[in-house]
């Protein structure tokens, strides 16, 4: 069970129905943060980096997403830089995230709302 998230949408930017994906990270994150994204009113798409979904889904995924976040210490330097050159090409932001926390999160999304989100 989770906790309610009603004091984040208060508090957090308005994605305005973006659409987010989030590549790699934990599987048992992946509902967590699909509640988060969608109380800050967006919408969740998730790859898991190639582990068990091909790299090739994650740039269908990518083509359809408006931004991108990714937990560097739990994705694949492979499925790094396939969306780091897929979103530079595409002009998409994405984020690279030092943590997993919902701190990290919610600053990564008031980045992408803001159209800042940081691009190495």
């Amino acid at each position: 069970m989770h906790p309610p998230l009603d004091n984040l949408s208060a508090t957090g930017p308005d994605l305005s129905g973006r659409l987010i994906l989030y590549v790699g990270g934990r599987h048992q994150h992946v509902s967590h943060l699909r509640r988060i994204v969608e109380a800050h009113n967006g919408a969740f798409v998730h790859h898991d980096g190639g582990v068990e979904q091909s790299l090739s889904k994650l740039s269908a995924q990518l083509e359809r997403a408006d931004a991108v976040l990714f937990p560097v210490g739990c994705v694949s330097h492979a499925a790094q830089d396939r969306v780091k050159s897929l979103c530079r090409r595409l002009d998409k932001p994405f984020r690279p995230l030092r943590s997993t926390g919902i701190a990290a999160i919610i600053a990564a999304l008031d980045s992408v709302t803001a159209r800042t989100a940081s691009v190495i």
